[in-house]
């Protein structure tokens, strides 16, 4: 049986991400599904020439148009009803790659390594953060997967491009005009052109899928891109080993900016330091990325002990600790109580995707000033960090 990536069973994942990835696979199961029916429809259409004067094949054609027309029908009352409400943030992608790629890495096959070419300077795009996280492991583990066996240099490469109407039209996407981030990954380096890429459909339909599973998982990220208003295309076949480029659109780069994108206003800012406690190191980058926009001081701790040990080595100078809840070596709730019996006045914001706020209903208690359920969206994080500061240590 074809499996996701994604284990909807997996009692780790929140129900968030969950729905999120259950209405990314529709989505994109009912949009590959209509590019497959309106092909199906032209084909009867040039099927049509051919049989005239044969009544029992034009009657048969009849009624597979007729059924073709049903199955869109159907689609699109799908795609029109079904609909899940997203908060959406803008954030820099650099740092969300970064932690990809230094993730990916880690489940290399042998002789195959991974590379990241991105310009030097910010690109700034609007979406579900962790979502869009899932979304680049997706897409680089799936280039990986296809050279299992043999040597490799895998890129991730990112270029900025501007689709104009004529663009949009040799591409058949449904994305507007406009400004857009590619990210491109595959063997080659890939490169981002026009007139060597094919669309999702067509390389289905020209056999560039990789089997069951794969399909499924590179669907769901069709899915992805589409509540994005992105875009996911493959390199043509006749290029050389399997490529893919999805586009996001492209927000103004912060500093082109009156204000940061994610604060509503500059009452959010400070100048404290941060204690940023975490093993998912692929979201470090963004978080401490955002904390420092916002004029924060951040120190980063791997784990319950290295908080512990950081704190105990900087004393008074840590304002405060984001701490995750569950964690090697020492996990939140150890390292929670063993900060409070170093300093009592300890200020403690919990934030966990595993368990939820009334399992750390101890910890609360106890003097926690807070509970984050991931995945948050930064502007969350941001008004209850100032929130904490803003009520003065006792």
């Amino acid at each position: 049986m074809a499996q996701l990536d994604f284990d909807y069973a997996d009692k780790a994942v929140s129900p968030e991400e969950k729905l999120a990835g259950l209405f990314a696979l529709h989505r994109g199961v009912v949009l590959a599904m209509e590019d497959l029916f309106r092909r199906v429809g032209a084909y009867n259409e040039l099927l049509e020439e051919e049989l005239d004067g044969r009544p029992g094949a034009v009657k048969f054609l009849a009624d597979t148009r007729a059924a073709t027309a049903k199955a869109m029908t159907w689609l699109r009352l799908l795609r029109e009803n079904v609909s899940l409400a997203q908060e959406f943030e803008s954030f820099d992608v650099r740092p969300l790659l970064e932690g990809v790629v230094r993730r990916c890495r880690t489940v290399l096959t042998e002789g195959c390594t991974l590379e990241l070419d991105m310009p030097d300077e910010e690109i700034v795009v609007a979406g579900a953060l962790l979502q869009l996280q899932d979304l680049f492991m997706k897409l680089v583990l799936d280039v990986v997967s296809r050279t299992a066996g043999h040597a490799a240099v895998v890129t991730v490469r990112t270029s900025l491009q501007t689709l104009d109407n004529g663009a949009c039209q040799l591409l058949r996407t449904s994305c507007a005009p406009g400004r857009y981030v590619c990210v491109s990954c595959g063997v080659g380096p890939p490169a981002f052109s026009t007139e060597e890429l094919t669309s999702f459909g067509d390389g289905f339909i020209g056999g560039q899928g990789a089997g069951e599973a794969q399909d499924l998982n590179l669907i769901q990220i069709y899915g992805m891109l589409a509540a994005h208003q992105g875009e996911l295309f493959f390199g043509k076949a006749n290029a050389g080993p399997v490529c893919l480029h999805l586009l996001l659109p492209l927000l103004p780069r912060r500093k082109d900016m009156q204000a940061p994108h994610n604060l509503p206003d500059d009452s959010l800012r400070g100048t404290e330091t941060i204690l940023l406690v975490d093993d998912e190191d692929m979201i470090w980058d963004v978080i401490i990325d955002m904390l420092q926009q916002m004029g924060y001081s951040v120190i980063l701790a791997g784990n319950g002990l290295e908080a512990v040990e950081t704190y105990q080595a900087n004393p008074g100078q840590i304002d405060l600790v984001i701490l995750d809840m569950v964690m090697p070596k020492l996990d939140g709730h150890e390292a929670f109580f063993q900060l409070k019996a170093m300093d009592p006045n300890v200020r403690v914001l919990l934030s966990s995707g595993y368990v939820s706020e009334e399992d750390a209903a101890d910890v609360l208690a106890a003097g926690a000033l807070g509970f984050l359920q991931k995945p948050y969206r930064m502007a969350d994080l941001a008004r209850k960090i100032r929130t904490i500061f803003d009520v003065p240590k006792p």
